[in-house]
């Protein structure tokens, strides 16, 4: 591609008045288009730069979850890291120093969706700690309201998803009868937040004494049956069967809409090698998100170790 002012540049040259001008040579002319065509070609690229992003890693983008990793950064530290490491993404856990909480006003919430709109790095969701298993409809009910609070923070800083949980299965009920209830609630959810225009997603997390059995999670997806409840694929060791996650992960890749990942480079944590051949046979796509248990010395180096081991996976699988 050759930019416009080398184009008038051309059909200058081509007229008989600027054939002997003064220190005007044809190899300062070829290498004036040569020059100019160099540019348009950088230029093409630079527009192509966010499809090229898109596809890259089969549409899988390495994210950070605050918890607990970054639990006392702020909104720049938080931004300034994940881009220096290439850290597509980000999940801002509740209750964190980031301060994206559900009692920011309007001028904040502007700020923090205009902030990252300037970054490179997408606030792809809220992470809470809304529960649905409890007893008291009283306490479900109170979580659900809360839960709509953080639907309408992450609709007003422009994040995609609010991460929920189920956490625990009481004795005193049967199982059957908690999972119903779990996938109501999310139903009702799904169903205000497209009503109320928001279409702010859900993604439970596969957590919880009980509740992190992948099959209860199918139970609780069918129960739900909302296009905008999705699953948070938690990596959790209790995924494994003679050491593969292969069979539970076919059972629900189909609503995984993230992924808790953890240390990369620790095969010994979890088969992350089978893990990421499975994402690639599912044709599976969307936020892969590393949450770390504690804080630490070296976050930096830590950091450049996981987008490392990332990137190997992805080219293994």
């Amino acid at each position: 591609m050759v930019s416009s002012s080398a184009t008038a540049i051309q059909e200058r040259d081509h007229h008989p008045a600027n054939a002997k001008q003064p220190g005007y040579t044809d190899m300062n002319r070829r290498e004036f288009l040569r020059q100019s065509a160099l540019l348009g070609s950088a230029l093409a690229f630079h527009h192509r730069i966010p499809l090229l992003k898109a596809a890259e890693g089969r549409g899988i983008h390495l994210g950070l979850v605050t918890y607990n990793l970054a639990r006392s950064w702020d909104i720049e530290t938080i931004i300034r890291r994940c881009t220096a490491h290439r850290f597509e993404q980000v999940e801002l856990r509740s209750t964190h120093a980031h301060g994206v909480e559900p009692n920011l006003d309007q001028a904040a919430r502007q700020k923090v969706r205009d902030r990252f709109a300037d970054s490179a790095v997408q606030l792809i969701s809220l992470g809470c700690a809304c529960e649905f298993h409890a007893l008291d409809p009283a306490v479900v009910r109170k979580n659900i309201e809360e839960t709509q609070a953080f639907i309408r923070l992450a609709a007003a800083v422009g994040a995609r998803a609010v991460k929920v949980r189920p956490n625990g299965l009481p004795k005193e009920r049967p199982v059957s009868d908690t999972l119903k209830q779990i996938g109501a609630a999310l139903r009702e959810l799904g169903a205000w937040s497209a009503a109320e225009g928001h279409d702010i997603a859900l993604w439970l997390e596969v957590h919880g004494s009980g509740t992190s059995h992948v099959p209860h999670i199918k139970t609780i997806m069918e129960q739900a049956d909302h296009p905008l409840v999705g699953v948070t694929w938690n990596c959790n060791s209790s995924d494994l069967i003679e050491g593969s996650c292969k069979e539970n992960w076919m059972l629900v890749h189909q609503w995984v809409r993230c992924l808790h990942i953890h240390d990369l480079w620790n095969e010994k944590e979890y088969p992350w090698k089978e893990l990421f051949g499975l994402l690639r046979k599912t044709e599976w796509s969307g936020s892969a998100l590393w949450e770390r248990g504690g804080e630490a010395d070296n976050p930096d180096a830590l950091m450049a170790q996981q987008r490392a081991a990332f990137d190997t996976l992805m080219q293994q699988a």
